[in-house]
């Protein structure tokens, strides 16, 4: 059996400076396997998501305190969502059925 994993990625808060209070940002990523899912399947494709939900909350994980940290934690997750569904559509593309 072939391990499939998806990589994607953001780029997330890591730190402040204390002096400068300037933003640092750095880039962070996630590999989630799709091993044993059919993407063709929309069932597969929802545990799919759920599975790159999960990385993303580990991955994005902010250093900074307050509102600040949640903003910037569910920004990370929004970006690293994005880059997976397009990676995803990469793999496998979405079939529309045509209206005939």
């Amino acid at each position: 059996m072939t391990l499939r994993t998806i990589a994607f990625a953001a780029t997330a808060v890591a730190c402040l400076s204390s002096a400068a209070h300037a933003e640092v940002r750095e880039r962070v990523t996630a590999r989630v396997s799709y091993a044993g899912l059919d993407l063709n399947r929309m069932e597969d494709r929802r545990t799919l998501d759920a599975r790159i939900d999960r990385a993303s909350l580990v991955a994005c994980r902010s250093g900074v305190s307050g509102l600040r940290r949640f903003a910037d934690e569910n920004r990370c997750r929004d970006e690293m969502r994005r880059d997976a569904q397009v990676r995803v559509a990469q793999i496998a593309p979405v079939k529309v059925a045509s209206a005939k």
